[in-house]
């Protein structure tokens, strides 16, 4: 189908990966520092939203700045908003630091969307 959900993860290089995910109509790539566990942390947000759990979250490590993809399913479609920190260690499984906390860079596929979870 051509409005489903898309993920690539490409090793670019030593200690880094460029990680895509995109649709028919959005795509958003970062390149990604893999000494972390962030692809497996990735998959298991993925497959979370087939589970209970409504909103997953992942973080990736950009060395010292942080982006964390806020993945929530409605329905059939995903939510995705892109947040920003300046600085991984300040924010990083840090409870008293909300999503809220880093500006939201970009909101991928609103509730709404044509982006499917299959």
């Amino acid at each position: 189908m051509t409005d489903d959900l898309q993920l690539s993860w490409e090793l670019s290089g030593s200690g880094w990966a460029t990680c895509c995910i995109a649709d028919v109509s959005s795509e958003q790539k970062h390149c990604v520092n893999y000494c972390t566990d962030a692809l497996a942390d990735l998959l298991h947000s993925v497959a979370g939203l087939y589970g209970p759990t409504s909103t997953q979250r992942v973080s990736f490590d950009f060395e010292p700045a942080e982006a964390r993809w806020v993945l929530r399913r409605r329905g059939s479609n995903v939510d995705i908003a892109i947040h920003r920190f300046p600085d991984m260690s300040a924010s990083f499984n840090t409870p008293d630091r909300p999503d809220g906390m880093g500006p939201q860079v970009q909101n991928l596929w609103p509730a709404g969307a044509p982006s499917a979870v299959r």
